[in-house]
């Protein structure tokens, strides 16, 4: 099991998450494109472009924890270059990941495909990014969205701000939605359209929605709070983004969400449910 928790970095331009890991080998690699440009980090007289990434154990943990690159080397620099760790897990590990970012630039948020290689397990993408900024209790839900990508298969992202989006060509054939909040998870149905032109029912949180293995992408997807008296009341609100390159949204609850292109393949989602105030 991955369990990822956001840490308050001590400065303004580093954004950090302690995950907790099981006994195994994991591989760490980055998903987006970090640049060669903006500040500069130093460790070891070692200069690195920002944004770069430092993958450790917390404080009190090292024995549990090892990390290393495809050579067998100890490193725990992200960057430009190195876009990929292996992390060896002792029972009761935790890696703690940090981006630095530019002082004086708004760089994207770093994202991050953890997967769990030995014993085999499934892949969790993270991201880390965006100033550190409070939210109000109750306010919005927290999501997991499984994803079948085409050739990569299912990936979980963890309130990522985007579901996909990993390159040209690999859409989304099918998603599940799996709200944190009991009641919300109760409450919430979703739909999808694929490319054959099939429209799924609407679907209960849990449910994967689509087709896996098929090489059918979606074209289409819609959020909705089920009509249920006396749940909470929920606002879902989301965009597409599409093989084209549209970005469609944003929608809301129950609105599809769609290209304006015809057979626009579904490669990127952002989804977002919180509680109507009363």
């Amino acid at each position: 099991m991955i369990t990822a928790s956001p840490v308050r970095a001590a400065t303004a331009r580093a954004v950090a998450r302690l995950v907790a890991l099981d006994r195994g080998l994991y591989s760490l690699r980055r998903l987006d494109e970090p640049g060669r440009v903006g500040g500069h980090s130093h460790s070891a007289g070692v200069e690195l472009a920002l944004p770069a990434i430092q993958v450790c154990a917390p404080p009190g943990g090292e024995r549990a924890l090892a990390v290393r690159d495809g050579f067998g080397r100890a490193r725990n620099w992200l960057s430009a270059r190195h876009t990929i760790l292996f992390v060896t897990a002792a029972a009761g590990g935790a890696a703690l990941i940090t981006a630095y970012r530019s002082p004086d630039r708004d760089d994207a948020p770093a994202r991050l495909e953890l997967r769990r290689l030995d014993p085999p397990g499934p892949a969790v993408v993270l991201s880390l990014g965006g100033e550190v900024s409070e939210v109000a209790a109750g306010d919005e839900i927290g999501l997991e969205i499984v994803a079948h990508i085409r050739t990569r298969g299912d990936l979980r992202f963890v309130d990522a701000p985007w579901i996909g989006r990993l390159g040209a060509g690999l859409w989304i054939e099918a998603f599940t939605v799996l709200p944190r909040d009991p009641a919300a998870a109760a409450s919430i149905e979703y739909k999808g359209l694929t490319a054959s032109g099939a429209e799924t029912p609407w679907l209960a949180s849990g449910a994967a929605c689509g087709t896996t293995g098929q090489g059918q992408p979606l074209i289409g997807f819609a959020l909705r709070q089920r009509a249920v008296p006396g749940e909470v009341r929920l606002d879902c609100e989301y965009v597409g983004y599409f093989a084209s390159g549209t970005t469609a949204g944003p929608a809301r609850n129950g609105a599809p969400c769609r290209s304006a292109r015809d057979n626009d393949p579904l490669e990127g989602m952002q989804l977002r449910i919180t509680r109507r105030a009363r």
